[in-house]
This record gives structure tokens, sequence and C-alpha cells, in this order.
């Protein structure tokens, strides 16, 4: 197992065990810090993924946008590791997806280009200082920021935060990362 994939696997057991008062609590720090934020509050269309268990809740997060009127992007996965983002409108768009994650159905919601997402809200384990991240190793999101136009940001607690990750080629950080003591940058 090379460093990167022991430190995936070190950070998902991390999140897997955090007990649920302590997730819960950092949820609520996060989505406090973001909706409050100009980054948010600028954003007209926000793209995220449907989180797994051990993730960050993201439906507070889609349910906070379609009460100010902000687009919902949700991305499907694509052949060749690609993914395509749609803009729903209702949790009956989404059906059980590649990776055991909810995705939007393509013939109940409509296509969006990556420039109609003005804040992509970004998934992974850890992350640097930097706003590098490891993720699941599947490459996903990288492929999809390498010309991603706008904003995006990450959602961790300070325990996801590390010194220095092993960033590869390919590899991209986000512009933003807020943590539950607020915005890193």
């Amino acid at each position: 197992m090379d460093g990167k994939e022991t430190l995936r696997q070190e950070g998902l057991r991390h999140l897997k065990e955090m007990p649920q008062t302590d997730k819960l609590k950092v949820e609520h720090q996060l989505a406090a810090y973001l909706f409050s934020s100009s980054i948010w509050k600028e954003a007209s269309s926000v793209g995220l993924t449907m989180a797994l268990p051990h993730e960050w809740d993201t439906t507070k997060l889609i349910q906070q946008a379609w009460l100010e009127g902000k687009k919902v992007c949700v991305p499907r996965i694509t052949e060749n590791r690609g993914m395509k983002f749609y803009h729903i409108e209702s949790y009956d768009q989404l059906t059980d997806g590649a990776l055991r994650i909810k995705e939007p159905i393509p013939a109940r919601c409509t296509l969006v280009s990556k420039k109609e997402i003005d804040l992509l809200i970004v998934p992974g384990i850890l992350y640097d200082k930097s706003g590098y991240r490891i993720g699941y190793g599947g490459g996903y999101y990288d492929r999809y920021l390498s010309d991603f136009p706008n904003e995006t940001l990450s959602l961790a607690s300070k325990q996801q935060i590390i010194h220095t990750l092993p960033i590869g080629p390919y590899d991209l950080p986000v512009k933003h990362l807020l943590t539950d003591d607020g915005f890193l940058f």
C-alpha cells in the first residue's frame, strides 16, 4: 500500500468511527460558516454530491440552497471515470447510482455545463493547508476540476487537515477550505 492509500484508509477509519454527536456538531458548524459566507451568498447554483453515511451530510446544504432559490446540481458518473452534473429540483429525480451514491436520473432533470455551476463543493477524506485533497482514489473530481472555471470549496473537520499530502501530477487543490473552526482560506 502506498502512502496515499495508507492515509486514505486512516482518514476513512476516522470518519466512520466518529461518534454521531460529534459528527452532528461538526456539520452544524460547517453549515453555519458556509451559509453566512460571501462564497455561498454569491452563488446562484451549487454543485455537490449526495453524501454517504460517513461523509458530511449534504441534504442540509441542498435544502438550504432550495430555500434560497439556488440551483442544485448533482453529479452522475459517466464512462471513463467522468462526471456530468444535473440540475435537480426534488429528491424524486435521484436513484441509486454507481458507488452506492444517489445520482440524478437524466430523463428527469437537466444537464448543466461546468460554467453554470457557481460553487462546487468537492468531497474528500483528508486535506492539506494548501487545499490539496485525498479523495476515494477514482480521480473523478480531479478530472472534473481540470477545466472548472468557478469557485471550489471543501468541507472538513479539523481532524481531516494534515500537514502534508503526497501530491500527484493530476491532483488539483480547491480554492477554499472550510473547517469547523472557519475558513482556512
